[in-house]
């Protein structure tokens, strides 16, 4: 059984708050209903889901800036100072 992804408590607080919203919006309007316990299930599922996309997207990114600043380093070690890589210096 794959384990459920919990989204940061900050992101639980701001669903239960849109939550509490749609439940007043539901008490003053005939044209809205109230989300039941499955939608809320769902709704949370949905920003943890979207919260690990944002945070790998992050992990992925980090780790290609560190990729490119090793690749940096090493031209710089390989090209003589004064030297211009694209023009061989001339």
């Amino acid at each position: 059984m794959t384990e459920r992804k919990v989204e940061p408590f900050a992101v639980a607080q701001m669903v239960e708050r849109y939550v509490e919203s749609e439940i007043r919006d539901a008490e003053k309007f005939s044209n809205r209903d109230v989300l039941d316990d499955s939608g809320v299930y769902g709704l949370h599922q949905l920003a943890a889901d979207v919260y690990a996309l944002g945070f790998n997207e992050g992990v992925t990114t980090e780790g290609w800036r560190q990729l490119e600043a090793r690749r940096r380093a090493r031209e710089i070690t390989r090209t003589p100072p004064g030297q211009d890589q694209e023009d061989g210096g001339q």
